[in-house]
């Protein structure tokens, strides 16, 4: 049974986010109104402190509590066009106490200022950085939700391609992982996704590529090559208009012989786990995010990959 709380939450969102736009620029304002001025509180868990920080020029925020084991780079979402980075302080914060690690928050660039491929290549940049300031690949992980889950693959295929060296593992959340438009769960979820339409999804997938090619695997991961990938987590919701792409990643990694599993539920708004821990789903699936984090080490640690879903 879904929670009140879920059920609350919901409703706030397709009366905040749900529209029908006439023009890219309508939506685009629309939507950066909204994220920049979310009305979610933006705390941080007792002993996790945030401070500004630089990573290979992309401006970034640390949050971390005392003497961090691990190192978590999270991607956030906002279609390639918003997103505000204390809106991930809850969720983030919670991951940088339960995990004792640093979460490194890159504010990459937007567009339509800044198009394809300014967003993947600061991402790249930062990871790369991680990676070469002596990060232990071990000690690594990546998360990223909705056009960060996007990132994420992308920055783990690029990273792959350079020989640099994987992470523990990734966390995707209703990740965006093919523009092309053709997953069935675009149009048969229009409706029941609170928070995004085809519409809307197009729109912004046309902000940000502005005339590059949709099939690019730089632009959709989807059909890039998941051979080496790290261990992933792919969470989606069963009524959202990216449920089929979570799915479809979790079929291609499988085929590649990386590990994936895949968390799924009913009636549930786009990238929930970031309503940690205001939501009563949201609170129980961190316990599984953080359990796979943990677990991964020893999975890596022993060179298997296996086949798995949740």
């Amino acid at each position: 049974m879904t929670s009140l709380s879920a059920i609350a939450f919901k409703r706030m969102f397709r009366a905040l986010l749900k529209r029908e736009f006439e023009s890219e620029e309508h939506a685009v304002r629309h939507f950066r109104r909204v994220l920049d001025h979310a009305p979610l509180p933006s705390n941080l868990p007792l002993g996790v402190s945030a401070r500004k920080i630089n990573f290979a020029g992309v401006p970034c925020e640390r949050l971390a509590p005392r003497n961090p084991r691990l190192t978590i780079l999270h991607l956030h979402g906002g279609a390639f066009i918003g997103g505000k980075l204390s809106t991930y302080h809850p969720f983030c914060g919670a991951l940088a106490r339960r995990l004792q690690a640093q979460v490194i928050l890159p504010d990459y660039r937007l567009a339509p200022e800044h198009p394809f491929p300014a967003a993947p290549d600061d991402c790249l940049a930062v990871y790369r950085e991680l990676i070469e300031c002596g990060t232990d690949p071990a000690d690594l992980i990546v998360t990223g939700d909705s056009a960060g889950g996007n990132l994420t693959l992308v920055t783990l295929q690029s990273a792959r391609d350079e020989g640099l060296p994987m992470p523990r593992c990734a966390v995707l959340l209703s990740p965006g992982a093919d523009l092309s438009g053709t997953a069935p769960s675009w149009a048969e979820n229009d409706h029941s996704d609170v928070m995004l339409s085809q519409n809307v999804i197009r729109m912004m997938g046309n902000a940000y590529l502005q005339g590059h090619d949709p099939t690019d695997p730089k632009v959709s991961p989807l059909n890039g090559n998941f051979e080496g990938l790290p261990p992933l987590m792919i969470c989606a919701s069963d009524e959202e208009c990216l449920r089929d792409d979570a799915y479809a990643v979790a079929t291609r990694a499988r085929a590649a012989g990386t590990e994936a599993r895949l968390l799924t539920r009913p009636d549930m708004p786009h990238v929930w786990p970031i309503l940690f821990p205001l939501v009563a789903e949201a609170r129980a699936d961190m316990k599984l995010i953080t359990q796979f984090i943990t677990d991964a080490r020893f999975r890596t640690e022993n060179r298997w990959c296996g086949r798995a879903s949740i």
